[in-house]
């Protein structure tokens, strides 16, 4: 099944037509000699499936959710065979699991909770078993194409990896990393979302809200138990820190560690929207839910050089600091925000202040201002007088 689906994926891709980019926009991306800022970041516009698409979504879900239910039956009744961590590893359950933990939305996480709950199982199911320790904390050969276990088992059938890379080379294409790192970055999102839903009262009824912080927990509470299990058999998810990186990626993985958090509690950060937010008489449960996927979805999926924290216990109260990426006239320069989500937020934007103004002296890019149509206007007009 999924290696057809890579099939028609590639197929898909090669049919599918180009898009042109689109001109950018505001002081500075005036012509061809700066990029747009989501091209610097590599940020595609998200594509919405077409209805068809969303039956045979589901189809597949209730599919993996079965395969999911019976794998779990099969570790506790095989938990000592010596050959199944082989087994395991041959197939294709690794790239499965890759793609249900690569996913950042809780949200859509949540609207599969019956699938989610039968994955944590088998995740706990593994985990359970000593022996399996090496499937989730070792990088992982890509599969090119299989005959399938039954006919590898026999003799009549192969295995292609995408390339064959030794132990020394691990970093290089042609192998994914362990199961336990991407487990990091969807706990990361459960713990973000959870803690910042703790502050409020949740209607019982809402099965969907409900369902977000029961996965959070399951997520969480596997993570620690597959930690545990690589602890005790000496087996830690050590292989990423040892392998070689270059300056780009360096940078990346080490904004990833600080894309989000909250401020200490021992800390009193100054905040522009501070009155209008302590002018809230009560907090508006939809939009702390709302607020709460979506600081968890920014946890792990911020682009490098975007840094984001909220005020402790108030996720409306937020603080953004951007680098300017190279190849932009702000390259170079730390650009910071103060946001604020009002009551009825998502029904209105947010409130957006950039405070890297050097006390109101200094102004960038208009776009960033009330009255930037004015400025605009003015920009264009003294630039065609300057080519007079």
């Amino acid at each position: 099944m999924c290696l057809d689906e890579r099939r028609k994926e590639k197929t898909r891709a090669k049919t599918r037509p180009r898009q042109a980019k689109p001109p950018g926009l505001g002081t500075g991306y005036a012509g061809e000699d700066f990029a747009p800022v989501y091209d610097y970041y590599a940020v595609q516009p998200p594509s919405i499936p077409p209805p068809e698409n969303r039956n045979q979504q589901q189809q597949r879900d209730e599919q993996l959710r079965h395969y999911f239910s019976g794998l779990a039956l099969i570790l506790e009744g095989s938990s000592n065979h010596p050959g199944l961590l082989n087994l395991m590893r041959m197939s294709l359950l690794g790239h499965v699991m890759e793609e249900l933990l690569r996913n950042d939305s809780i949200s859509d996480c949540s609207e599969r909770a019956a699938l989610y709950a039968a994955f944590l199982t088998a995740l706990e199911a593994i985990a359970l078993n000593p022996r399996l320790v090496e499937f989730y904390t070792s990088p992982r050969d890509e599969i090119e194409c299989t005959d399938g276990l039954e006919r590898i088992i026999s003799a009549h059938g192969q295995l292609v990896k995408k390339k064959d890379c030794s132990s020394s080379q691990r970093h290089l294409a042609g192998t994914a990393p362990p199961l336990l790192e991407l487990m990091e970055n969807l706990c990361k999102q459960a713990e973000t979302f959870y803690k910042t839903m703790t502050n409020v009262s949740v209607n019982a009824a809402d099965a969907n809200v409900v369902n977000s912080i029961n996965l959070c927990k399951s997520i969480i509470a596997v993570r620690k138990l597959l930690e545990s299990t690589a602890r005790q058999t000496g087996c830690s998810n050590s292989v990423s820190a040892l392998q070689q990186v270059d300056e780009s990626d360096a940078y990346r993985l080490a904004c990833a560690d600080l894309a989000y958090d909250e401020f200490p509690q021992s800390i009193n950060v100054p905040y522009y929207f501070t009155t209008m937010a302590q002018s809230l008489k009560a907090i508006n449960p939809r939009r702390t839910i709302t607020l709460a996927k979506e600081l968890s979805t920014m946890a792990t999926s911020l682009p490098p050089g975007i840094f984001v924290r909220n005020i402790p216990n108030r996720p409306d109260c937020i603080k953004a600091l951007i680098a300017g990426p190279e190849g932009t006239p702000y390259y170079g320069g730390l650009f910071e925000f103060d946001i604020f989500a009002p009551d009825n937020y998502p029904a209105v934007p947010p409130k957006v202040q950039v405070i890297t103004t050097a006390n109101g002296k200094v102004r960038f890019n208009p776009n960033l201002y009330a009255y930037h149509l004015i400025l605009i206007v003015l920009t264009i007009e003294m630039e065609r007088s300057a080519c007079r």
